[in-house]
Parts: structure tokens; sequence; C-alpha cells
């Protein structure tokens, strides 16, 4: 995911240095012609911007879009580890939970980012996701994701959920925050990332 104003200022400021290149390169001269170099500086820009950047240089460094203010959306990809704590009470009981060990996996491309998470209860995928940033310039990483258990269905039924995770940025990246779910229930969620390999999901 990526802010397209911010990145597309970019880019139409680097088609015009293009335009101004082939022009003088052309010998500078305001003639039909200008039209041709205009479609020319045109083609190089979207190919830069279809094939260069968003393909090869987001693969070999996507930390450089971010570093350099490209996009003000850092890269999340990788596999992140932490707990979720709920406030789900077994039934007859008045007992929480003790906190759940998790994993997360992102694969976070330029204009895409899916979700997937995995306990030794169950495993969820995203179905809607993506990074918003609020009026104080904070941002989340929010998406809504279908549930299924690896066991005790019975008691822990296939279900919708939602979350909303803080993207906290003190030397490292930390991803914090809740989920909601469809069976009612709630709670929190902190990971940190052991790898920035973009793995699929």
């Amino acid at each position: 995911m990526y802010d397209q104003k911010l990145y597309y200022r970019y880019l139409i400021s680097l088609g015009i240095v293009i335009f101004v290149f082939i022009f003088y390169l052309k010998g500078g001269k305001f003639d039909p012609s200008i039209l041709l170099t205009a479609s020319s500086a045109a083609g190089i820009t979207i190919i830069l911007d279809k094939f260069i950047f968003k393909t090869i240089l987001w693969k070999l460094c996507p930390d450089l879009f971010y570093s350099c203010k490209i996009t003000n959306i850092p890269f999340l990809g990788g596999c992140w580890e932490g707990t979720l704590e709920s406030n789900y009470m077994a039934p007859g009981t008045t007992t929480k939970l003790p906190p759940i060990p998790a994993k997360i996996e992102i694969r976070h491309e330029f204009d895409s980012i899916h979700i997937k998470m995995e306990t030794n209860q169950s495993y969820s995928s995203s179905y809607v996701s993506g990074i918003i940033e609020d009026e104080g310039k904070q941002k989340f990483l929010c998406y809504l994701y279908g549930n299924d258990a690896d066991k005790d269905r019975e008691i822990n039924p296939k279900h919708d959920g939602a979350t909303r995770l803080r993207i906290k940025h003190d030397g490292d990246f930390v991803l914090e925050g809740h989920y909601w779910t469809g069976r009612e229930t709630t709670g929190s969620m902190n990971f940190t990332r052991k790898s920035k390999k973009n793995l699929p999901v």
C-alpha cells in the first residue's frame, strides 16, 4: 500500500524531467514533433512505474521507498511473532484464557497487502486490508479476516472478524492493537517482526 497522491506527484515530476531531457536532446525546437516527445516521455515514465519501481526495485529494496519519502507507508512484509489476549471464557468458567502465541505472515506488495495468522488452535486470512493514517499522522494496519479452527471446532467455530493494529516504530517496527470477532469476543494483539522476507500468503 502507498500514498497515491504523494507517489503520483513524484511520478509526474519524473515525467516532466524526462520530457525536458528528450526535448533538449532533439534540439529544443517547438514544432509538431513535440507531441512525439511528450508521448515518448509518457511511455518511459509508465515503463519505469510498472516494471522498474513497482516490480524490480520493490522486490530488491522495498524500504527504499519509505526512507526516501517516496511513500509514507513503511514496508511491513515478513514474518511477525507475538501473542493474542482474548476476553473469551470457556463455558462454565469465569477464567480468561492465558495469552496465545501467534504468528503473522504479511505479503506487502507496492499497491496491496495480505495478512495470514496462525496459532496452535486456528488460522485466519485477510480478505479486505489496508493501511490508514489518522489526523495525528498515526498509521494503522486494518483488515477483515476469516478464521477457521484446526481443532475444537465445537467451541471455536468458523467466524469473521476485524483487526486494527497500530504501526509503532521505536527503532524496530511493532504491531499492536485489538481485534473483534463475529462471536462477540474481542482481544488485544502485539507482534514484533522476526523476518523481512516478503512471504507468499
